[in-house]
């Protein structure tokens, strides 16, 4: 059974591609606990997205390594989402939401310890997030929604 964690403070939102050969597409949300020592990213579900993953530890291993991390392969999963969270929030692509103070929830399916620092992270956790604001939470779902069919791959 997953942990429930929640929070309070900044939390960027974004698109991630996470399937490129079916333009499979998720809504992320990073933010952090622990003033800073955890990285905590999770998935916004969006209604009909099949392309919905379960895990995002998942997703980082499919994207493969080349050394740009030391580690047990689960410990450079968790790097490349600590990658993954903080630059989506020190470089912004269109449509990334940033809400200075918003409250979240989130149930937490893993969490890695890093046996160093990443991207000022000791540990990554990961699973299902949502935001207390209901509107906040459409803005979120928003992200995917107008951008194609969710039932359907892209026509490639």
């Amino acid at each position: 059974m997953a942990q429930q964690v929640s929070g309070r403070g900044r939390v960027t939102i974004f698109r991630l591609l996470h399937l490129w050969q079916e333009a499979a597409s998720c809504v992320v949300a990073y933010t952090t606990t622990d003033e800073g020592l955890t990285g905590v990213l999770g998935v916004i579900p969006v209604e009909g997205n099949v392309f919905e993953p379960g895990d995002l530890f998942a997703v980082a291993g499919r994207h493969g390594f080349i050394g740009e991390w030391k580690g047990s392969h689960e410990e450079r999963c968790a790097c490349w989402l600590a990658c993954t969270g903080y630059g989506s929030r020190t470089t912004m692509k269109p449509g990334t939401l940033d809400l200075p103070d918003a409250a979240w929830s989130m149930d937490m399916t893993r969490t890695v310890e890093f046996s160093g620092t990443y991207y000022g992270h000791s540990r990554v956790t990961a699973g299902r997030f949502a935001l207390d604001d209901a509107d906040l939470m459409e803005r979120a779902r928003g992200l995917l929604v107008p951008q194609h069919d969710l039932t359907a791959p892209a026509l490639v």
